[in-house]
């Protein structure tokens, strides 16, 4: 009896060798005796698209797609999948009867954690309030609006950049807070979301207080290097509810793994205790 065939897929970045990508993927193909591989592709910006295409004709099952290639994955598919469509870019590709797709799994990965550490009726009657109008700060605000919170407030350190993205949404509840009003903001907020690279290694921090924030105030960072930034730093310090971005990572990566080896990894299956090792071996 034949072996099954290994399924391979991977992750697109420029620069990519930082990604974790390959620690979570490794780690369910290994512990579901899945035959497969998951592996790093630099690919450059400006072949970007052709290379995407050019999945069509390899065997590899699809790829994972990180910065600052997200707007050419889009570009270079077929079809788009709502979620696709949704955010205008695309994190995942994958291929179906010849096709290629493009799909986005941080609306899920940003909700799923938030969810479940939070709970729904929380996040339906209480303000959200955003760090950041890129990528990241889309997601959220997309599945904040899924999720039913009645108030979306958006700020970043160039308010230009917070209006442009308020005004594409052209949503009565989802407006901009003056990065000077930030600390008015922060202290109604129930939920606080950084979604910038403020307190993200080798950068500088998100230049927030949390000295007036509700006691029940829960604040999510999406960074995971390092686990501890410093506004989860503060957030320790007064005692208020956080999470941090590896649970985001973890989450957008379950819907990635089903869509390369057709099988989704169970919640019990969690790869944060290995991510963690890998993170403090450098």
């Amino acid at each position: 009896m034949s072996a099954p065939l290994s399924k391979i897929a991977g992750v697109c970045g420029w620069p990519v060798h930082h990604s974790l990508s390959p620690v979570l993927h490794q780690f369910w193909l290994s512990k579901m005796g899945i035959a497969g591989g998951y592996i790093n592709f630099a690919v450059r910006p400006d072949t970007a698209i052709e290379a995407f295409k050019s999945l069509k004709k390899v065997s590899i099952s699809g790829v994972n797609v990180t910065l600052p290639l997200k707007e050419k994955a889009y570009a270079a598919a077929d079809i788009h999948t709502p979620a696709a469509k949704k955010l205008g870019v695309a994190n995942c590709l994958f291929k179906d009867k010849g096709k290629l797709i493009a799909h986005n799994t941080d609306l899920e990965g940003f909700a799923a954690p938030l969810i479940k550490k939070l709970g729904l009726s929380f996040l339906k009657t209480n303000p959200a309030l955003i760090f950041g109008a890129g990528g990241a700060a889309r997601a959220a605000i997309g599945a904040l609006l899924d999720i039913g919170v009645p108030e979306i407030r958006l700020c970043a350190r160039k308010d230009n950049q917070a209006e442009t993205l308020a005004s594409q949404l052209h949503l009565p509840h989802v407006y901009v807070v003056p990065w000077a009003r930030r600390m008015d903001s922060i202290s109604t907020a129930g939920l606080i979301v950084n979604a910038t690279s403020g307190g993200m290694k080798g950068q500088g921090p998100l230049e927030v207080s949390l000295s007036t924030s509700r006691t029940d105030v829960f604040i999510y960072d999406l960074i995971y290097t390092p686990l501890k930034t410093p506004l989860i730093g503060q957030a320790i310090d007064l005692d208020r509810s956080f999470l941090g971005g590896l649970d985001m990572l973890i989450g957008q990566a379950r819907p990635s793994f089903e869509k390369f080896y057709g099988i989704l990894p169970p919640d019990d299956l969690n790869p944060k205790a290995v991510i963690m090792k890998k993170l403090k071996d450098g």
